[in-house]
């Protein structure tokens, strides 16, 4: 289930964005600040609705302060609490709708200031997000100063999507290598990695989580003495492996890899994407990133006979008032821009 269009109102610095046309494989890019990030969160959020840990969730991969509900301001545009986010998707089945409101406290507590003042504050005591699914309706909650989350029992989100970042992409990879070995499905990834280390031929795991390889000498070394290379494109392989048949949001994708690795990781990440028939949400502000999916995507098309609706690139732009665009390119406009030399980032 792929979305196909997603909607984006009042939520963090974008005020109002439309995302059209979207594809399997999807490049955000923009200038700093133009709300690449905030696209992704808004995916995510909109794939888990009636799960109200995501807004803490989306608040720890910023590494963003969360010790009170106050602090939930952010997720609204402007910092204005009367500005409610609404993220909207639609895919072929389905148009799904997630509207975040502040939930105050029906008791105040005055300072010796505000006791003489004809204005009285209003503070915030949880987040009300309320989703539509169709025709139907669900409500959760969460209250962070009282420790208390409200779920809908009787929604089960269909839609499985995962959210990765340079801060994250090793966290959970000993579970996730775990799973794909169970499967034997762990051949391809190292294929993949062999292009980066050709002496490699097994990775293991060890107690605690370790993870080792294998290159041919004596005993195991330890994954982490291979190169961050290595390690971030494991990261992201074992984690399409995880999501298949669901949603993968990948932010600053390029980020701490070398810029010869980086057809080495679009060959491997538009094949596992294939294969594991994911869709894929991948912000980057590198055009050396942009160029080398360009390239290995007309090579692999023509191995694959892919069509054009495989991937999309969106150029995110904020104008001088503030207002958001997504300019498109599909695959025949970002090849022939990537050719002769256009800005597409």
């Amino acid at each position: 289930m792929f979305f196909k269009q997603i909607d984006i109102q009042n939520f963090r610095g974008i005020e109002s964005l439309i995302i059209d046309n979207i594809k399997q494989v999807n490049l955000i890019t923009g200038r700093n600040n133009c709300g690449k990030t905030s696209v992704l969160e808004a995916v995510f959020l909109l794939t888990g609705m009636s799960n109200p840990q995501l807004p803490v969730i989306i608040h720890t991969f910023r590494q963003l302060p969360l010790t009170d509900d106050e602090d939930f301001n952010c997720l609204f545009n402007d910092f204005d609490l009367s500005m409610n986010p609404k993220i909207k998707g639609k895919t072929d089945s389905q148009e799904r709708t997630l509207e975040i409101k502040a939930i105050y406290s029906s008791f105040i507590e005055l300072s010796e200031k505000q006791i003489f003042s004809t204005v009285s504050p209003r503070r915030i005591e949880g987040l009300n997000l309320t989703f539509n699914l169709d025709k139907e309706t669900f409500h959760a909650e969460i209250k962070l100063k009282q420790s208390k989350v409200k779920i809908p029992l009787d929604y089960k989100e269909k839609i499985s999507a995962s959210f990765i970042n340079p801060g994250t992409i090793m966290k959970d990879i000993d579970r996730r290598l775990d799973a794909i070995l169970v499967r034997k499905d762990l051949g391809t990834i190292i294929n993949s990695l062999k292009e980066i280390e050709p002496d490699l031929l097994d990775i293991r795991m060890g107690a605690g989580g370790m993870i080792y390889a294998d290159i041919g000498i004596d005993h195991l070394i330890p994954i982490n003495l291979m190169g961050d290379g290595i390690r971030r494109i494991l990261g992201m392989l074992a984690a399409i492996s995880e999501i298949k048949n669901g949603i993968l949001l990948i932010d600053e994708v390029e980020n701490g890899l070398h810029y010869s690795t980086l057809s080495i990781l679009w060959k491997a990440i538009l094949k596992a994407a294939s294969d594991n028939n994911i869709q894929l949400f991948v912000t980057t502000h590198s055009y050396e990133c942009v160029q080398a999916v360009a390239e290995i995507y007309q090579e692999q098309s023509e191995k694959a006979c892919r069509g054009k609706d495989f991937i999309s690139l969106f150029r995110i732009e904020k104008n001088s008032k503030g207002r958001h665009r997504a300019f498109q390119y599909n695959a025949e406009t970002l090849i022939a821009g990537v050719e002769k030399e256009f800005e597409v980032r």
